[in-house]
Protein backbone atom coordinates (compact mmCIF):
# COMPACT_ATOMS: atom_id res chain seq x y z
CA UNK A 1 0.00 0.00 0.00
CA UNK A 2 2.78 2.41 0.91
CA UNK A 3 4.54 1.64 -2.36
CA UNK A 4 1.33 2.30 -4.29
CA UNK A 5 0.88 5.64 -2.55
CA UNK A 6 4.47 6.57 -3.22
CA UNK A 7 4.09 5.56 -6.86
CA UNK A 8 0.94 7.68 -7.13
CA UNK A 9 2.70 10.70 -5.63
CA UNK A 10 5.62 10.29 -8.03
CA UNK A 11 3.22 9.97 -10.97
CA UNK A 12 1.46 13.20 -9.93
CA UNK A 13 4.86 14.86 -9.57
CA UNK A 14 5.76 13.67 -13.05
CA UNK A 15 2.54 15.09 -14.48
CA UNK A 16 3.15 18.42 -12.75
CA UNK A 17 6.75 18.50 -13.98
CA UNK A 18 5.54 17.80 -17.52
CA UNK A 19 3.13 20.75 -17.36
CA UNK A 20 5.74 23.06 -15.90
CA UNK A 21 8.29 21.84 -18.44
CA UNK A 22 6.07 22.95 -21.32
CA UNK A 23 6.42 26.59 -20.17
CA UNK A 24 3.11 27.18 -21.96
CA UNK A 25 0.22 27.85 -19.54
CA UNK A 26 -3.22 28.02 -21.08
CA UNK A 27 -3.89 31.56 -19.90
CA UNK A 28 -2.19 34.04 -22.29
CA UNK A 29 -1.46 36.57 -19.53
CA UNK A 30 0.24 33.89 -17.40
CA UNK A 31 2.14 32.67 -20.45
CA UNK A 32 3.37 36.14 -21.22
CA UNK A 33 4.38 36.79 -17.61
CA UNK A 34 6.18 33.44 -17.39
CA UNK A 35 8.19 34.06 -20.55
CA UNK A 36 9.09 37.59 -19.47
CA UNK A 37 10.19 36.32 -16.05
CA UNK A 38 12.33 33.56 -17.56
CA UNK A 39 13.87 36.01 -20.03
CA UNK A 40 14.73 38.48 -17.29
CA UNK A 41 16.25 35.78 -15.09
CA UNK A 42 18.38 34.48 -17.96
CA UNK A 43 19.51 37.99 -18.95
CA UNK A 44 20.36 38.74 -15.33
CA UNK A 45 22.36 35.51 -15.08
CA UNK A 46 24.29 36.26 -18.27
CA UNK A 47 24.93 39.85 -17.19
CA UNK A 48 26.22 38.77 -13.78
CA UNK A 49 28.45 36.16 -15.45
CA UNK A 50 30.01 38.77 -17.73
CA UNK A 51 30.37 41.30 -14.91
CA UNK A 52 31.90 38.72 -12.58
CA UNK A 53 34.33 37.47 -15.23
CA UNK A 54 35.45 41.01 -16.06
CA UNK A 55 36.06 41.78 -12.37
CA UNK A 56 38.14 38.64 -11.96
CA UNK A 57 40.51 39.64 -14.76
CA UNK A 58 43.97 40.11 -13.23
CA UNK A 59 46.48 42.78 -14.18
CA UNK A 60 48.73 41.38 -16.91
CA UNK A 61 50.89 42.75 -19.72
CA UNK A 62 49.00 42.15 -22.96
CA UNK A 63 50.97 41.01 -25.99
CA UNK A 64 48.09 41.61 -28.47
CA UNK A 65 48.25 38.96 -31.17
CA UNK A 66 45.31 39.88 -33.45
CA UNK A 67 45.55 36.79 -35.64
CA UNK A 68 45.66 34.47 -32.63
CA UNK A 69 42.69 36.27 -31.07
CA UNK A 70 40.68 35.91 -34.27
CA UNK A 71 41.59 32.25 -34.65
CA UNK A 72 40.83 31.58 -30.99
CA UNK A 73 37.46 33.30 -31.22
CA UNK A 74 36.54 31.40 -34.40
CA UNK A 75 37.62 28.20 -32.69
CA UNK A 76 35.35 28.89 -29.70
CA UNK A 77 32.48 29.58 -32.08
CA UNK A 78 33.14 26.32 -33.94
CA UNK A 79 33.30 24.48 -30.61
CA UNK A 80 29.83 25.72 -29.70
CA UNK A 81 28.30 25.04 -33.13
CA UNK A 82 29.70 21.50 -33.12
CA UNK A 83 28.25 20.88 -29.66
CA UNK A 84 24.83 21.97 -30.93
CA UNK A 85 25.16 19.60 -33.90
CA UNK A 86 26.22 16.73 -31.66
CA UNK A 87 23.09 17.23 -29.55
CA UNK A 88 20.96 17.13 -32.72
CA UNK A 89 22.64 13.86 -33.69
CA UNK A 90 21.97 12.50 -30.22
CA UNK A 91 18.28 13.24 -30.75
CA UNK A 92 18.42 11.47 -34.11
CA UNK A 93 20.07 8.42 -32.53
CA UNK A 94 17.24 8.36 -29.96
CA UNK A 95 14.58 8.41 -32.68
CA UNK A 96 13.75 12.14 -32.97
CA UNK A 97 14.39 14.41 -35.95
CA UNK A 98 15.16 18.13 -35.96
CA UNK A 99 16.32 20.38 -38.78
CA UNK A 100 19.81 21.81 -38.09
CA UNK A 101 18.63 25.43 -37.82
CA UNK A 102 15.86 25.01 -35.22
CA UNK A 103 18.01 22.46 -33.39
CA UNK A 104 20.83 25.02 -33.12
CA UNK A 105 18.38 27.68 -31.94
CA UNK A 106 17.02 25.37 -29.25
CA UNK A 107 20.53 24.42 -28.10
CA UNK A 108 21.87 27.98 -27.92
CA UNK A 109 18.79 29.58 -26.37
CA UNK A 110 18.40 26.84 -23.76
CA UNK A 111 22.14 26.94 -23.10
CA UNK A 112 21.80 30.44 -21.67
CA UNK A 113 19.81 28.85 -18.86
CA UNK A 114 23.12 27.51 -17.52
CA UNK A 115 23.85 30.96 -16.14
CA UNK A 116 20.98 30.61 -13.65
CA UNK A 117 21.91 28.79 -10.38
CA UNK A 118 21.57 24.96 -10.58
CA UNK A 119 21.31 25.22 -14.41
CA UNK A 120 17.82 23.65 -14.24
CA UNK A 121 16.45 26.17 -16.73
CA UNK A 122 18.50 24.58 -19.52
CA UNK A 123 16.60 21.26 -19.67
CA UNK A 124 13.29 23.06 -19.01
CA UNK A 125 13.72 25.50 -21.89
CA UNK A 126 15.12 22.83 -24.18
CA UNK A 127 12.26 20.38 -23.60
CA UNK A 128 9.68 23.15 -24.03
CA UNK A 129 11.19 24.39 -27.31
CA UNK A 130 11.81 20.90 -28.69
CA UNK A 131 8.25 19.88 -27.83
CA UNK A 132 6.97 22.60 -30.15
CA UNK A 133 8.98 20.89 -32.88
CA UNK A 134 7.33 17.56 -32.15
CA UNK A 135 10.01 16.00 -29.92
CA UNK A 136 8.64 14.20 -26.85
CA UNK A 137 9.81 15.61 -23.52
CA UNK A 138 11.22 12.30 -22.30
CA UNK A 139 13.40 11.97 -25.42
CA UNK A 140 14.74 15.51 -25.00
CA UNK A 141 15.46 14.92 -21.31
CA UNK A 142 17.31 11.68 -22.04
CA UNK A 143 19.26 13.42 -24.82
CA UNK A 144 20.34 16.07 -22.29
CA UNK A 145 21.37 13.33 -19.86
CA UNK A 146 23.38 11.63 -22.60
CA UNK A 147 24.90 14.96 -23.64
CA UNK A 148 26.12 15.72 -20.11
CA UNK A 149 27.36 12.16 -19.53
CA UNK A 150 29.17 11.89 -22.88
CA UNK A 151 30.64 15.38 -22.60
CA UNK A 152 31.86 14.72 -19.07
CA UNK A 153 33.31 11.33 -20.01
CA UNK A 154 35.15 12.79 -23.02
CA UNK A 155 36.53 15.56 -20.82
CA UNK A 156 37.68 12.95 -18.29
CA UNK A 157 39.47 11.02 -21.04
CA UNK A 158 41.38 14.11 -22.23
CA UNK A 159 42.03 15.20 -18.64
CA UNK A 160 43.34 11.71 -17.77
CA UNK A 161 45.96 12.00 -20.49
CA UNK A 162 46.94 15.40 -19.10
CA UNK A 163 47.36 14.00 -15.58
CA UNK A 164 49.36 10.98 -16.74
CA UNK A 165 51.65 13.22 -18.80
CA UNK A 166 52.40 15.70 -15.97
CA UNK A 167 56.20 15.91 -15.50
CA UNK A 168 55.88 16.06 -11.70
CA UNK A 169 54.04 12.70 -11.69
CA UNK A 170 56.47 10.83 -13.90
CA UNK A 171 57.68 7.70 -12.15
CA UNK A 172 54.59 7.53 -9.91
CA UNK A 173 52.28 4.65 -10.79
CA UNK A 174 49.41 6.38 -9.00
CA UNK A 175 49.00 8.73 -11.94
CA UNK A 176 47.41 5.88 -13.92
CA UNK A 177 44.49 5.89 -11.47
CA UNK A 178 43.22 8.86 -13.49
CA UNK A 179 42.17 6.35 -16.15
CA UNK A 180 39.70 4.78 -13.71
CA UNK A 181 37.13 7.60 -13.80
CA UNK A 182 36.53 7.61 -17.58
CA UNK A 183 36.48 3.80 -17.58
CA UNK A 184 33.74 3.79 -14.93
CA UNK A 185 31.85 6.48 -16.86
CA UNK A 186 31.98 4.43 -20.07
CA UNK A 187 30.65 1.39 -18.22
CA UNK A 188 27.75 3.41 -16.80
CA UNK A 189 26.88 4.64 -20.30
CA UNK A 190 26.30 1.11 -21.59
CA UNK A 191 22.63 0.50 -22.52
CA UNK A 192 22.27 -2.32 -20.01
CA UNK A 193 22.82 0.22 -17.22
CA UNK A 194 21.96 3.69 -18.57
CA UNK A 195 18.76 2.68 -20.33
CA UNK A 196 17.52 0.68 -17.35
CA UNK A 197 18.13 3.57 -14.98
CA UNK A 198 16.28 6.07 -17.20
CA UNK A 199 13.44 3.59 -17.83
CA UNK A 200 13.06 3.04 -14.08
CA UNK A 201 13.01 6.79 -13.43
CA UNK A 202 10.33 7.38 -16.08
CA UNK A 203 8.19 4.53 -14.79
CA UNK A 204 8.35 5.92 -11.25
CA UNK A 205 7.17 9.26 -12.62
CA UNK A 206 4.30 7.62 -14.49
CA UNK A 207 5.87 8.16 -17.91
CA UNK A 208 6.67 5.80 -20.76
CA UNK A 209 10.40 5.02 -21.14
CA UNK A 210 12.16 5.93 -24.36
CA UNK A 211 12.10 3.10 -26.94
CA UNK A 212 15.77 3.46 -27.93
CA UNK A 213 19.13 3.67 -26.17
CA UNK A 214 22.58 4.32 -27.56
CA UNK A 215 24.35 1.11 -28.45
CA UNK A 216 28.04 0.64 -27.53
CA UNK A 217 29.19 1.49 -31.07
CA UNK A 218 27.29 4.80 -31.05
CA UNK A 219 28.53 5.59 -27.53
CA UNK A 220 32.12 5.13 -28.70
CA UNK A 221 31.40 7.27 -31.78
CA UNK A 222 30.00 10.14 -29.73
CA UNK A 223 32.82 9.91 -27.20
CA UNK A 224 35.38 10.29 -29.99
CA UNK A 225 33.49 13.26 -31.45
CA UNK A 226 33.16 14.99 -28.08
CA UNK A 227 36.86 14.38 -27.36
CA UNK A 228 37.78 15.94 -30.71
CA UNK A 229 35.58 18.92 -29.91
CA UNK A 230 37.47 19.35 -26.64
CA UNK A 231 40.74 19.25 -28.56
CA UNK A 232 39.42 22.07 -30.76
CA UNK A 233 38.42 24.05 -27.66
CA UNK A 234 41.86 23.49 -26.15
CA UNK A 235 43.54 24.74 -29.33
CA UNK A 236 41.27 27.79 -29.25
CA UNK A 237 42.34 28.47 -25.65
CA UNK A 238 45.98 28.14 -26.74
CA UNK A 239 45.40 30.71 -29.50
CA UNK A 240 43.58 33.15 -27.20
CA UNK A 241 46.29 32.79 -24.59
CA UNK A 242 49.02 33.93 -26.98
CA UNK A 243 47.93 37.52 -26.38
CA UNK A 244 48.59 37.12 -22.66
CA UNK A 245 51.55 34.78 -22.29
CA UNK A 246 54.06 33.35 -24.80
CA UNK A 247 53.50 29.62 -25.26
CA UNK A 248 55.32 27.25 -27.58
CA UNK A 249 54.07 24.24 -29.50
CA UNK A 250 55.40 21.97 -26.75
CA UNK A 251 52.80 23.56 -24.42
CA UNK A 252 49.82 22.64 -26.61
CA UNK A 253 49.24 19.26 -24.93
CA UNK A 254 49.19 20.92 -21.50
CA UNK A 255 46.65 23.54 -22.64
CA UNK A 256 44.43 20.86 -24.20
CA UNK A 257 44.43 18.90 -20.96
CA UNK A 258 43.99 22.06 -18.87
CA UNK A 259 40.81 22.99 -20.75
CA UNK A 260 39.44 19.48 -20.21
CA UNK A 261 40.27 19.65 -16.49
CA UNK A 262 38.56 23.03 -16.12
CA UNK A 263 35.50 21.84 -18.05
CA UNK A 264 35.24 18.69 -15.92
CA UNK A 265 35.26 20.73 -12.73
CA UNK A 266 32.76 23.18 -14.23
CA UNK A 267 30.32 20.38 -15.14
CA UNK A 268 30.59 18.82 -11.69
CA UNK A 269 29.98 22.22 -10.05
CA UNK A 270 26.52 22.39 -11.65
CA UNK A 271 25.00 24.31 -8.72
CA UNK A 272 27.19 27.26 -9.72
CA UNK A 273 25.83 29.16 -12.75
CA UNK A 274 27.57 27.65 -15.82
CA UNK A 275 30.32 26.37 -13.53
CA UNK A 276 31.68 29.91 -13.19
CA UNK A 277 34.80 30.34 -11.04
CA UNK A 278 35.07 26.55 -10.62
CA UNK A 279 35.93 26.06 -14.28
CA UNK A 280 38.28 29.05 -14.34
CA UNK A 281 40.02 27.88 -11.17
CA UNK A 282 40.51 24.38 -12.59
CA UNK A 283 41.84 25.73 -15.89
CA UNK A 284 44.20 28.17 -14.16
CA UNK A 285 45.59 25.51 -11.82
CA UNK A 286 46.10 23.10 -14.72
CA UNK A 287 47.98 25.82 -16.64
CA UNK A 288 50.28 26.58 -13.68
CA UNK A 289 53.00 24.08 -14.71
CA UNK A 290 53.79 26.21 -17.78
CA UNK A 291 53.16 29.79 -16.58
CA UNK A 292 52.76 32.03 -13.50
CA UNK A 293 49.42 32.34 -11.74
CA UNK A 294 48.36 35.77 -13.09
CA UNK A 295 48.51 34.92 -16.81
CA UNK A 296 46.95 31.51 -16.13
CA UNK A 297 43.96 33.18 -14.46
CA UNK A 298 43.81 35.79 -17.22
CA UNK A 299 43.68 33.13 -19.94
CA UNK A 300 40.96 31.23 -18.07
CA UNK A 301 38.83 34.37 -17.67
CA UNK A 302 39.41 35.51 -21.27
CA UNK A 303 38.33 32.09 -22.52
CA UNK A 304 35.13 32.35 -20.47
CA UNK A 305 34.33 35.89 -21.67
CA UNK A 306 34.79 34.93 -25.33
CA UNK A 307 32.61 31.84 -24.88
CA UNK A 308 29.80 33.82 -23.21
CA UNK A 309 29.93 36.44 -25.96
CA UNK A 310 29.74 33.77 -28.67
CA UNK A 311 26.86 31.97 -26.94
CA UNK A 312 24.81 35.19 -26.73
CA UNK A 313 25.67 36.05 -30.34
CA UNK A 314 24.65 32.63 -31.70
CA UNK A 315 21.48 32.54 -29.59
CA UNK A 316 20.48 35.89 -31.10
CA UNK A 317 21.48 35.11 -34.70
CA UNK A 318 19.86 31.68 -34.81
CA UNK A 319 16.57 33.09 -33.46
CA UNK A 320 16.59 35.76 -36.17
CA UNK A 321 17.35 33.13 -38.83
CA UNK A 322 14.57 30.85 -37.55
CA UNK A 323 11.97 33.59 -37.77
CA UNK A 324 13.10 34.58 -41.27
CA UNK A 325 13.01 30.97 -42.43
CA UNK A 326 9.48 30.50 -41.12
CA UNK A 327 9.60 28.50 -37.88
CA UNK A 328 6.92 30.39 -35.91
CA UNK A 329 6.53 27.52 -33.46
CA UNK A 330 9.98 28.36 -32.11
CA UNK A 331 9.12 32.01 -31.56
CA UNK A 332 9.21 32.17 -27.78
CA UNK A 333 8.57 35.88 -27.44
CA UNK A 334 5.67 36.71 -25.08
CA UNK A 335 4.06 39.06 -27.61
CA UNK A 336 3.96 36.32 -30.23
CA UNK A 337 2.14 33.88 -27.94
CA UNK A 338 -0.25 36.58 -26.71
CA UNK A 339 -1.17 37.56 -30.28
CA UNK A 340 -1.53 33.91 -31.25
CA UNK A 341 -3.92 33.20 -28.37
CA UNK A 342 -6.09 36.22 -29.26
CA UNK A 343 -6.36 35.09 -32.86
CA UNK A 344 -7.82 31.68 -31.89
Amino acid sequence: MDQEREGSRLARAGTLAARVGSLDPGDPIMRRGLHIAIGLVVLLGVGLAIWGSANEFPSVDWRWKPLSLVLGTLGVGSFLVLNAELWRRLLHALGAELHPLPASTIWFVSGLGRFVPTSLLTPMIRTAMAEREGVAKRITLVSVAYEIALSLTAALIVAAYFIIDLPDLQGHWERFLAIGLPVVAVILLQPGIFHRVTAYAFRRLGREPIPLALQPRRIFEFLVLYALVYVLAGLSTFALGQSIYPMGTDDIATVLGAFAVGTTIGILAFVVPAGLVAREAGLAVALSPIMPTAPAVAIAVLSRIVQIAMEVLFATLTQIAVRRRGYPELDTSPTHHLAESRSR
